[in-house]
């Protein structure tokens, strides 16, 4: 996957370099220090505005005043100064910056009550004295330390430079003599994050210094790398979280335990990858181009937590969807027109309204919306993978399984919910889908022709003959009795209630005996124009003698309760 993605981030890394990730870079929340050269000293305050799309123009000066024009000189600073975890700093956990150009510590180590969260000032003595030659990194027991003077020793000219150290001890005794200063504006001015202090250099500086840093800490534990033919391999820091709370990462059969390992240069890359794609939209599914796919953890938005590679895009059908009105359904007292959908786009759209009720899109992933009905929350677990899978990465195999194995349960969810309506849209959609399933030989169930059963149901209704009913007729004819006996119900509001000791029963019989029941209870309320039919009906639905499992025929018992009611349609009707 890394290397995959490391492929078609180097085509434009090689032709913006940093830019490319400083582009967007977010600064974060706090009181930024500019010292200039003669010692001068410049203030912002970087208080990010949710209603401004341009985040630079969050950055201000003390009198309020926006100074946009800094802010990618900040981000530079920034961005070749800070840590890459808590566990890989400097000297202590409460400075954040890894260079002696620059000082990062939140407000909060200088006013808490906690005593265990202030700031010791012999810290701040400590982080500088580091950088002078990084001894407490060659000084280490062990193969860690070893491994870390190793390479440190690389840069003993730089650590011997009398210069360089002199400028360290500079900026060491500007921040003792400044801090408490710089603190006393942070809370006049509302500031509760950080105060980050930068001395005014040429950022080629800030880079090199940051080069020493990135050296020994790249790697998420240099103690796993080793050399191969001059070249250092080391286990990667990004996407990847082994240490000693998760041994099951470790390859336990080989002799390199690490499970992936990566070329110190190759590491660097990966780290700006992940840089760059930590400032990228979480919406946007495809920020690598559109040869893959990526989900990121919604917080951490440098963790890939899913990646599949895309050898297809599908915008287009190249046989559209006909999306048809099976039911006959009216909305606002008109019929709703058949339609076509023409691209996967407009089927995720209609996908998402119908069956889930503009739920499916917003809980696409992470957890499901919390106030959802327990039942409709699991059934978004259970089928939007399937939804994933089509409308984000294109494979439409998940897709019609779920259309056949769960689209039923759509429509009972919506019957469930008193929204009868949504209901029968969504039986449209699932025949409609099904139907196109068939059409384009991808196999499936074959599905009811409405018009016909109403027809043939009719005939057999008015008939003096008797005909046994087939097992479609049967679930059919049951669904089109217990609507109708139901809107005898002198009940002001008919609720799906009503109709829920129907959908729980099991099986065929339990099925006739619940109408039956329903059929004694309104007997008396039904009219003389409908008794006959109503009557061979129930006869009909009593002689049949099978057992399946309602389950398996839900789809034309809904048919039944959904569609047109067969004892207010006339025959030449």
């Amino acid at each position: 996957m890394i290397y995959d993605l490391l492929e078609e981030f180097n085509k434009v890394y090689e032709k913006e370099q940093d830019d490319f990730i400083l582009g967007n870079y977010q600064l974060k929340d706090g009181l930024y220090v500019i010292v200039k050269e003669n010692r001068d000293i410049e203030y912002y305050i970087y208080k990010f505005e949710k209603g401004i799309e341009d985040k630079t123009l969050s950055l201000k000066d003390l009198d309020g005043n926006r100074r946009k024009e800094y802010y990618f000189d900040l981000s530079q600073k920034d961005y070749y100064s800070g840590w890459l975890n808590a566990n890989k700093m400097i000297f202590d956990k409460k400075i954040h910056n890894v260079n002696y150009l620059s000082f990062f510590v939140k407000v909060e180590s200088f006013i808490s009550k906690d005593s265990k969260k202030l700031l010791d000032f012999d810290a701040i003595k400590g982080h500088f004295e580091t950088f002078i030659d990084y001894s407490k990194f060659m000084d280490e027991k062990g193969k860690k330390g070893e491994k870390q003077k190793e390479i440190l020793e690389n840069y003993q000219d730089k650590f011997s430079d009398e210069n360089r150290k002199n400028k360290i001890l500079q900026n060491y005794q500007f921040v003792m003599e400044n801090i408490q200063k710089f603190k006393d504006i942070a809370l006049e001015n509302g500031v509760t994050n950080y105060i980050k202090v930068f001395f005014e250099v040429p950022i080629e500086e800030y880079m090199k210094e940051s080069e020493i840093y990135y050296a020994i800490k790249i790697f998420n534990d240099i103690t796993y790398s080793i050399n191969i033919c001059e070249d250092v391999y080391g286990l990667s820091d990004s996407n990847m979280g082994l240490n000693a709370k998760k041994p099951y990462l470790e390859h336990k059969t080989k002799k390199t335990i690490a499970p992936f390992m990566v070329e110190r240069e190759n590491a660097l890359m990966i780290k700006k990858f992940f840089d760059w794609l930590k400032y990228q939209k979480y919406q946007n599914k495809y920020p690598n181009g559109g040869q893959f796919f990526l989900n990121r953890d919604y917080k951490e938005k440098d963790m890939i937590i899913d990646f599949d590679y895309l050898p297809i895009r599908i915008s287009k059908f190249y046989d559209s969807i006909y999306y048809k009105n099976h039911l006959q359904v009216f909305e606002n007292k008109q019929l709703i027109d058949d339609d076509t959908i023409d691209s996967l786009g407009a089927l995720e759209q209609i996908v998402d309204e119908i069956f889930y009720n503009h739920q499916l899109i917003s809980n696409y992933f992470g957890d499901v919306y919390n106030k959802l009905d327990k039942s409709f929350a699991n059934l978004i677990y259970m089928t939007r993978n399937a939804m994933i899978n089509y409308f984000k990465k294109y494979d439409e195999r998940a897709f019609y399984q779920v259309i056949e194995k769960n689209g039923i349960n759509f429509v009972l969810e919506h019957l469930r919910h008193n929204r009868e309506l949504m209901a029968k849209k969504s039986l449209n959609l699932k025949l409609s889908l099904q139907h196109h399933k068939i059409k384009n030989k991808l196999h499936g169930e074959n599905i009811m022709d409405i018009k016909a059963m109403q027809t043939r149901m009719i005939n057999k209704l008015e008939s003096s003959d008797y005909v046994s009913l087939e097992v479609q007729e049967f679930f059919y004819l049951c669904g089109q009795v217990a609507k109708y006996l139901l809107l005898q119900s002198e009940k002001d509001k008919k609720t799906a209630d009503m109709l829920e000791p129907f959908l729980r029963a099991k099986y065929a019989q339990k099925l006739k005996k619940e109408i039956e029941f329903v059929f004694s209870k309104y007997k008396h309320k039904i009219s003389l124009e409908f008794g006959k039919k109503l009557h061979n009906a129930i006869s009909l639905i009593m002689a049949y003698e099978n057992d399946e499992k309602v389950s398996e025929h839900m789809d034309s018992f809904l048919v039944g309760v959904l569609s047109k009611n067969l004892f207010f349609i006339k025959k030449e009707d």
